[in-house]
């Protein structure tokens, strides 16, 4: 299984914007092969998100970043920005 946290950073003007992305984005998300999780976090004092995934596999979080609903969010997402977001991978039992 593949755990995976994306942290992104937003200016606290964009912040509401890009949490309710995030949630529009997620029924989609957790419905995809693969998907086990799909939370999102979020800090009002730093402005940011951080999104905790697990995959069933790497190819299937792969199929995901292909997705048109990955290029979705990444449009609306991409512009509010204040730094490029940070993806950490990380590969666990169960």
């Amino acid at each position: 299984m593949k755990l995976i946290t994306v942290e992104a950073k937003f200016s606290a003007e964009t912040l509401d914007n890009a949490i309710a992305a995030f949630e529009a984005s997620a029924q989609a998300v957790c419905a995809m092969a693969g998907c086990q999780t799909y939370t999102i976090y979020s800090s009002n004092d730093a402005a940011s998100i951080v999104i905790v995934q697990k995959w069933a596999s790497m190819e299937q979080f792969d199929a995901y970043r292909g997705s048109a609903a990955f290029a979705e969010i990444g449009k609306s997402l991409k512009p509010m920005m204040t730094a490029p977001p940070i993806t950490t991978v990380a590969s666990v039992d169960g």
